[in-house]
C-alpha cells in the first residue's frame, strides 16, 4: 500500500509539486488510517484483503489525511508538523493550499477508477464533516469551549476519518474507528499540552468504550 501510495503521489508535474510531494514523502509516518482500514477489510477474509479496491481506499484514505494536513498548517499557521518544516512554512500557504487540492483530486480521480458510489459517499461525507469541524474550531475561537463542542470538532476534524477508514474495510467495525479515532486525538492534544479541562475525563470514557467494543470485534 506504501509503495501504490508513494507511486501516485509523485505523478504530478512540475518543479514545485515535485518539491512538496518529496516533502510529503520524507516525514510518512505509520500510515495509521489506512492500516486499520487494511485490518478491517481483513476481518473479511483474503479475498476482500487483497482486493485492488481496499488497496486504492486505503491510498485514498491517506491522501485525504495528507490533503488535510496541508490546509490544516495553513490555517493553524504552523511553522512545523511532527518537528519538521511544515509545507507552508517552506513554500507559502498559496502553493501549500494548491498542493492540498492536488491530492484531493487525486482521491477523486481514485474513487472514479474504483467506482463504488457507498464509497464516494462515505469519503465525499467526510471531507464536509472535517470541512464543517474545522469551521467550527474558528468559531469557537473567541468563546469558552464546552465539552460537547470540543467533542464535535474532534470528532469531525480527526475521528471521522478514522471511522470511514475503518467502514471502507468493513462497515461493522465504523463505530470502533469513530472512537479510536476520538481516542487518538484526546491523547495528541494531551501530549502537545493542548488539553482542555475536559480531555482526561474524556480520556477515560473512550478508553472504556473502546475497550468495549475490542471485546466484541476482532481487530
Amino acid at each position: 500500500m506504501r509503495a501504490e501510495f508513494l507511486r501516485r503521489l509523485t505523478l504530478g508535474d512540475g518543479r514545485l509539486l515535485h518539491s512538496i510531494e518529496d516533502h510529503i514523502s520524507s516525514r510518512l509516518g505509520k500510515m495509521l488510517r489506512p492500516q486499520l482500514l487494511l485490518a478491517a477489510a481483513a476481518t473479511l477474509g483474503d479475498q476482500v484483503l487483497n482486493s485492488r479496491r481496499t488497496l486504492l481506499l486505503a491510498v485514498a484514505v491517506e491522501m485525504l489525511h495528507n490533503a488535510s494536513l496541508l490546509h490544516d498548517d495553513v490555517v493553524d499557521r504552523a511553522d512545523q508538523r511532527r518537528g519538521q518544516p511544515s509545507v507552508n512554512s517552506l513554500w507559502g500557504n498559496a502553493a501549500t493550499v494548491l498542493a492540498g487540492d492536488y491530492l484531493l483530486s487525486q482521491v477523486m480521480a481514485i474513487l472514479h477508477e474504483v467506482d463504488d458510489a457507498d464509497a464516494a459517499r462515505r469519503i465525499n461525507r467526510t471531507v464536509q464533516t472535517m470541512v464543517q469541524s474545522e469551521l467550527l474550531q474558528l468559531e469557537a475561537a473567541a468563546k469558552p469551549l464546552s465539552a460537547d463542542t470540543y467533542l464535535k470538532i474532534i470528532d469531525g476534524k480527526t475521528a471521522s476519518l478514522f471511522a470511514t477508514a475503518c467502514a471502507l474495510g468493513n462497515p461493522q467495525y465504523e463505530a470502533f474507528g469513530l472512537h479510536y479515532g476520538r481516542l487518538f486525538q484526546l491523547r495528541d492534544d494531551q501530549a502537545d499540552n493542548e488539553a482542555t479541562p475536559f480531555t482526561q475525563q474524556l480520556i477515560a470514557t473512550e478508553e472504556k468504550t473502546l475497550a468495549s467494543l475490542q471485546e466484541k470485534l476482532t481487530i
